[in-house]
């Protein structure tokens, strides 16, 4: 242990769950007290096109409610975690970098386009941890997630799955309410799969792997 955190997660993932509890926790005070954090940190296209970049790196670590910020700790501990440890840090941090700044600029540039996108304001880690659970499942297809005691997921199946969850939901709000996670998602899956082609082969070669468990009273949502 090193001051009481374990030894196996890299530094880097520690660093990200510190800014991510800190801006947060700050933003939500500041919310308390009428000053608009909120609005300020959040990734609103049209303010990015009228020169206010630095939403482009803050809006993945504000978190604005409870169960959000929760979420976001625990993916990056549960999957950033052994990512890092394979990957080193000097490529995770690419990978993160990469993904997050891919599903900024993405997220500006198709607000353009996708009606009511615009003038949204897209704030929280949800981009970056279906990222980080494609990579793990892509990086670890042996390992799975056991959700809700019930169903064992892995591999490519939770990948795709991950990816799916962002697609269903714009299916029924619009993709302009998801267009962040969506191009996260995407761009953890190529990255993780070496080009759309690829995918497109694995895709349509692929045999689901799953598994139905009975019980799973003693545990969370994963295990």
């Amino acid at each position: 242990m090193v001051f009481g955190l374990p030894r196996w997660i890299p530094r880097i993932v520690w660093t990200l769950i510190a800014l991510t509890l800190g801006l947060s926790l700050v933003a939500a005070i500041a919310a308390q007290h009428d000053h608009p954090w909120y609005a300020a940190l959040a990734l609103t296209p049209a303010k990015v096109w009228r020169g206010e970049l630095w939403r482009l790196v803050t809006w993945p670590f504000v978190e604005p409610g409870p169960y959000g910020l929760l979420f976001a700790c625990v993916a990056l501990y549960r999957f950033g975690g052994p990512v890092a440890q394979a990957w080193g840090d000097r490529r995770f941090i690419g990978f993160v970098v990469g993904v997050l700044g891919v599903a900024g600029l993405g997220t500006a540039a198709l607000a353009l386009l996708v009606p009511g996108a615009r003038h949204l304001s897209y704030l929280g880690g949800w981009a970056l941890g279906d990222a980080l659970i494609i990579a793990w499942a892509l990086q670890f297809p042996d390992r799975s997630l056991r959700i809700y005691g019930v169903l064992v997921v892995g591999g490519r199946l939770l990948a795709y799955l991950t990816l799916g969850v962002p697609v269903l939901v714009a299916c029924y709000v619009g993709p302009a309410w998801v267009l962040p996670e969506m191009i996260a998602g995407v761009s953890a899956l190529v990255y993780m799969t070496g080009g759309p082609g690829r995918i497109w082969l694995r895709v349509t070669r692929w045999r689901p792997p799953l598994h139905v468990m009975r019980g799973g009273r003693d545990g969370g949502p994963f295990n």
